[in-house]
């Protein structure tokens, strides 16, 4: 068995990935989501410790657990929750299933940034990510 080719997963953990959904004659579909993601930007800005997002997409971001643990530090962990509940909300509702961030310079499908969105809010209300 091969390893699989992680060049559109994005990293979440030292071997944790959310995997890339193929996107093949759907990126027309595309639709900016950064206004749905309202309150979240704080997290997320201080996540873009790798890169650049405008250089290096989703590499830009540290999504482990212990990255996420750290840009709490300064953050309102109730205020943050209530955001990615919001954004996943206004997520699921968006009219396509192909969304894209021009800020996070990414383009997926809808389950994958569902999927980052429920990482993210496991991780703003475990315990365990209280202080990395």
């Amino acid at each position: 068995m091969t390893e699989r080719d992680r060049q559109y997963d994005i990293q979440i953990g030292d071997d944790a990935w959310i995997e890339f959904i193929d996107l093949d004659g759907r990126y027309a579909q595309a639709i900016d989501i950064d206004a749905l993601l309202g309150e979240l930007w704080p997290l997320i800005c201080r996540l873009e410790t790798h890169c650049v997002a405008g250089c290096c997409g989703m590499d830009a971001y540290d999504f482990t657990r212990e990255g996420i643990a750290t840009a709490l530090l300064e953050l309102d962990r109730a205020q943050l929750h209530a955001a990615c509940m919001a954004a996943k909300e206004a997520v699921t509702a968006a009219a396509s299933d192909v969304l894209t961030s021009a800020t996070m310079n990414h383009v997926a499908d809808k389950r994958v940034f569902l999927q980052l969105l429920d990482h993210l809010d496991d991780c703003i209300t475990a315990q365990d990510c209280a202080g990395a």
